[in-house]
């Protein structure tokens, strides 16, 4: 619980005591939430070709190979193989490409595709096992870690509320795809949780890993610097951003082998927005023609989020409100596409939401939430572009 500015890392006892949290009591409620919405979406989505034609776009199948060891295991997979899937795969087999649009893979980040390689061998040198292994072990252990973090600031009841919640939140089936956000999101908690828990070195060794897992590690860094800052110890605050050493070496590597030091951020795929000039500039070309249904999903999510991050700066402190607030504007920079996937590693506003004390509002708050994480999982695992 937060106390005057310190920590406790004890929890409430049923007496009103407080006690220390077992092992088990740490980890057993986190992996029960994670095997229980992840078996019930594979069930879902093993379920709904039956209710939901595909809409037949060749870009948008799945990528996962019919000779692949996962596919022969059964096709329960292939449906979460879609979008960026190959991209990833693609940096493990072949190593950084850059060029035309559907070859540039450099934006792409290291961390995913070298653990990835890594757990390969143990895959029958399936890298496609290997990517789907590496997302889940990362969620399920960021959800251990979310539960550790929240049990530093409230009770064990909140703080399983928190973990429900965020499990089902509409976006949370990227963390089941093989995608870099659970490893990144895995990586920005235990960053907050080491400097929660006055271990500077863990933190910003967490942060400077999520800074090459996906481009927006440098809102973590920045949301570091700042929660070090707000507690007067500014030497601990410019330590943070030694963070960014590894985003630095990478993009020295891409430019050095490329000859393009923005080869980092630069779209690989006609569907992405490319910038024009400022955020706002960027921005108003997203409404210069007719709003497509997911737009407005993008947008209403951008707004919402950073109406949180203003509430999270408030009640949880300069560190995480920056970490929402640029979380959300540093991909703006680029458009408003894939909006849901930025915001879904953003865990401090989800808990914002879950610390709420209204059993009606929670309730109907869960009830939204699950709906629209059924909604967008059948989607995307059907190939609908869903972000």
């Amino acid at each position: 619980m937060w106390h005057g500015g310190t920590i406790s890392t004890q929890q409430w006892g049923s007496s009103g005591g407080r006690t220390d949290p077992s092992t088990r009591d740490l980890v057993a409620f986190p992996v029960f939430v994670f095997f229980l919405t992840h078996l019930g979406l594979l069930v879902l989505t093993a379920l709904a070709p039956n209710t939901l034609s595909s809409p037949n776009i060749a870009g948008n199948a799945s990528a996962l190979p019919h000779g692949d060891i996962l596919r022969q295991l059964g096709d329960w997979s292939a449906p979460w193989f879609r979008f960026d899937a190959r991209w990833y795969v693609s940096v493990v087999q072949h190593g950084y490409h850059f060029g035309a649009a559907d070859v540039a893979n450099t934006n792409f980040m290291p961390v995913y595709p070298a653990l990835i390689w890594l757990v390969r061998p143990l895959t029958g040198g399936s890298p496609w096992l290997a990517a789907w292994l590496v997302a889940n072990a990362a969620c399920v252990a960021a959800f251990v870690a979310l539960y550790r973090w929240a049990l530093l600031r409230w009770t064990p009841a909140v703080a399983k509320r928190i973990v429900i919640l965020f499990a089902a939140f509409p976006f949370s089936y990227f963390l089941m795809a093989p995608y870099a956000e659970p490893v990144f999101l895995l990586l920005a908690v235990a960053a907050f949780l080491f400097a929660e828990m006055d271990r500077p070195v863990l933190a910003v060794l967490a942060a400077s890993f999520a800074t090459i897992t996906r481009p927006v590690g440098l809102a973590l860094v920045v949301g570091l610097a700042a929660f070090y800052l707000q507690r007067r110890r500014p030497r601990l605050a410019a330590s943070s951003l030694l963070a960014l050493i590894p985003l630095i070496a990478y993009i020295g590597y891409v430019w050095t082998s490329f000859g393009h030091v923005g080869a980092v951020v630069i779209p690989h795929s006609p569907g992405w927005v490319a910038a024009h000039g400022s955020v706002l500039d960027t921005l108003r070309s997203q409404f210069s023609t007719p709003l497509q249904p997911m737009d407005r999903v993008d947008a209403a999510t951008a707004v919402l989020f950073l109406a949180s991050g203003i509430a999270v700066w408030h009640k949880f402190g300069w560190g995480y409100g920056v970490y929402v607030i640029l979380g959300v504007l540093l991909p703006l920079a680029h458009g408003l596409v894939s909006m849901e996937r930025y915001v879904v590693v953003l865990f401090p506003a989800m808990a914002l939401w879950g610390s709420w004390e209204n059993r009606l509002g929670q309730a109907l708050l869960f009830c939204v939430s699950l709906f629209g994480l059924v909604i967008f999982a059948v989607l995307f695992t059907r190939g609908y572009s869903v972000f």
